[in-house]
């Protein structure tokens, strides 16, 4: 009996020595604090050190869970949903007035008036058509405009009314089939190296048809590299947050490369704003910034926010204060 209560004396002990030696390693904690620490060893899943999270609150109080950061291919990752597309876009896309015709563009002539004709010819690899009678035309890098003014120049030689004042006979060109244009793609893309891409696309359209953008890739610092040199940079999310389309007039080039970085710099915001999940900052952004592109505070949202990150190793004072 003696010994079983020395027993039990002496675990009464030990455990008392343990909690104050536990407390005086670990510095004064708040509630809510102590729930997310408990959360986070329950789940045993480390946070990304690249991460920030902050969670806004609700005016009544609640606790702030703290989720892992591991990526996962749903729509919590904001913006690349926009590329996941599937269209044909041989069907779908009007010739651009600028558009310059080139080796494997299929054109149709049409005639009418004294002189009644319609002829598909194909450029060939060195821009030129064939045509009875006048011999080869070249129309390799010319628009459709340019291209019909060359043609009724040269016609003119033996359909004498297409030059007349009186306009007897009319021309008219058109684009058949179309040639696709090799395009490669870089870093975080779903289908990396050489794509056949539509002649008319943008850089937009051009991811689209790659596949889209996998869930490691920026959508800020996306670059058109031509002839070696970066020709453009752009930043998707003046387009998915207001509308600005600054990538149209850019049109892609046979043997463009797009090139997708690494996204090294990402914030997952929770609790009460309209659209929570992850999103892409750029150096510069602030809270402020995170909480536009998410669209906004709800209604029940308080002042307070709580803001964790985690601090990147190679600038850590110590292993055991990763955040």
């Amino acid at each position: 009996l003696m010994i079983n209560r020395l027993s039990i004396i002496l675990l009464c002990l030990s455990t008392l020595i343990f909690s104050q030696s536990i407390q005086s390693m670990i510095p004064d904690l708040s509630n809510e604090e102590i729930e997310q620490l408990k959360i986070q060893l329950q789940n045993n899943k480390p946070l990304s050190k690249s991460d920030t999270t902050i969670g806004i609150q609700k005016n009544t109080p609640q606790v702030v869970s703290v989720k892992s950061t591991s990526v996962n291919p749903d729509s919590r990752y904001f913006g690349y949903s926009f590329f996941t597309r599937n269209i044909d876009f041989f069907d779908n896309i009007p010739t651009p007035a600028n558009y310059k015709l080139g080796p494997g563009d299929e054109i149709i002539l049409s005639l009418w008036g004294d002189v009644n004709s319609r002829e598909n010819f194909v450029i060939n690899k060195e821009g030129l058509i064939f045509y009875q009678n006048i011999g080869f035309i070249n129309l390799s890098n010319k628009s459709i405009p340019e291209a019909e003014d060359l043609l009724k120049e040269k016609l003119s030689q033996i359909y004498s009314s297409l030059q007349t004042g009186k306009n007897t006979s009319m021309l008219r060109l058109e684009l058949g089939k179309l040639k696709s244009i090799n395009v490669y793609f870089t870093g975080q893309i779903k289908t990396p190296g050489i794509n056949l891409i539509h002649p008319f696309s943008d850089v937009f359209t051009a991811i689209v048809q790659a596949g889209g953008v996998k869930l490691t890739g920026s959508l800020r610092n996306v670059q058109l590299i031509r002839n070696g040199q970066i020709v453009e940079t752009f930043d998707f999310y003046n387009f998915f947050l207001g509308g600005t389309n600054d990538f149209s007039e850019i049109k892609i080039l046979d043997g463009d490369v797009i090139n997708i970085p690494v996204n090294s710099s990402r914030v997952q915001i929770l609790g009460e704003v309209i659209n929570p999940g992850f999103y892409e900052f750029k150096k510069g952004d602030v809270i402020s910034n995170v909480i536009e592109y998410s669209g906004g505070l709800k209604g029940t949202a308080s002042t307070n926010a709580l803001l964790q990150k985690i601090i990147p190793s190679e600038i850590r004072s110590s292993e055991d204060t990763p955040n």
